[in-house]
């Protein structure tokens, strides 16, 4: 993780092919937003591939204003199935929070066992505990979900658990929204502003004019990854305001990422539909 300083209003995301994008916007009204959130009980976040849910949670984790509760930090494995595997996981992360030395001792050999032990390390906790379970879309266990809904109904009043995920959960949410204690942040919320697309330029040392920036933004949509991207190609094009005339979806750099994030994470039989149903244009 990379730690933001107070004052600083930068910080550093890796993408799945191993790049770094420097010098981009601490996103402060959505960081503020998160932190509302999670005064509920649960804080789902949904959203597409690239919406910067990710970099939104390291960030916030990340944070100076944080250290009055722990943040526990999970995440799921691609295409993970095994329930405790994942539970295993959980607990480490739980363990572990604000305390790296920390180790969980003999985890228990089953699911149901791992959820006790859970329970029982968060509500010893000090400080509350705030569960952090990334990429859920991932865990295609349903026996893990299943557990994942019972969690949520016996932890400790004072512990938060904020769900990320390509897709809305399925698990049973609706007498949390009916009581008040879900929060939810979606794609609308993720996408920059106009402003943040201002800042996230300057931020990065791109020169553009104001036209050309508005421009960029109309063509992304305020896409966290296609910005981002953009920027990348836009730091070393000897001619950015050409750049972002001629910039579209088809951009190389957007295409490889689409292939990485959205086409590659399908199962194989989603992926063959969508390859021959695909229409190649000019």
């Amino acid at each position: 993780m990379t730690t933001t300083q107070p004052g600083e209003r930068r910080e550093q995301t890796t993408f799945s092919d191993g790049s770094v994008a420097r010098n981009l916007l601490d996103r402060g009204d959505l960081l503020e937003m998160l932190d509302r959130a999670v005064t509920k009980r649960v804080t789902v976040i949904c959203a597409p591939a690239g919406s910067g849910k990710t970099s939104l949670l390291r960030a916030w984790a990340d944070r100076s204003t944080n250290h009055h509760h722990r943040v526990a930090f999970v995440s799921v494995d691609r295409d993970q199935q095994d329930a405790q595997r994942f539970w295993v996981q959980v607990l480490d992360a739980v363990c572990s929070a604000g305390e790296p030395e920390t180790q969980p001792a003999g985890a228990p050999a089953d699911a149901d066992a791992l959820l006790e032990r859970i329970v029982s390390e968060i509500a010893e906790r000090v400080e509350p505990v705030v569960l952090v379970i990334d990429d859920l879309h991932e865990l295609r266990s349903s026996e893990a979900m299943r557990q994942l809904e019972d969690l949520l109904t016996v932890l400790p009043s004072s512990a938060r658990v904020v769900l990320s995920s390509r897709r809305d959960p399925p698990i049973r949410l609706h007498q949390l929204r009916l009581a008040g204690e879900l929060a939810e942040i979606r794609a609308g919320d993720l996408r920059f502003t106009e402003r943040e697309t201002l800042e996230l330029l300057a931020a990065s040392g791109v020169s553009l004019s104001d036209s050309g920036a508005a421009v960029l933004y109309e063509r992304t949509e305020g896409w966290a990854a296609g910005l981002r991207l953009a920027v990348i190609s836009l730091s070393g094009h000897l001619d950015p305001e050409r750049f972002v005339a001629e910039f579209s979806g088809t951009d190389r750099a957007i295409g490889e990422y689409l292939m990485a994030e959205m086409l590659d994470g399908q199962p194989s039989e989603v992926q063959s539909m969508l390859l021959r149903t695909s229409l190649v244009t000019d």
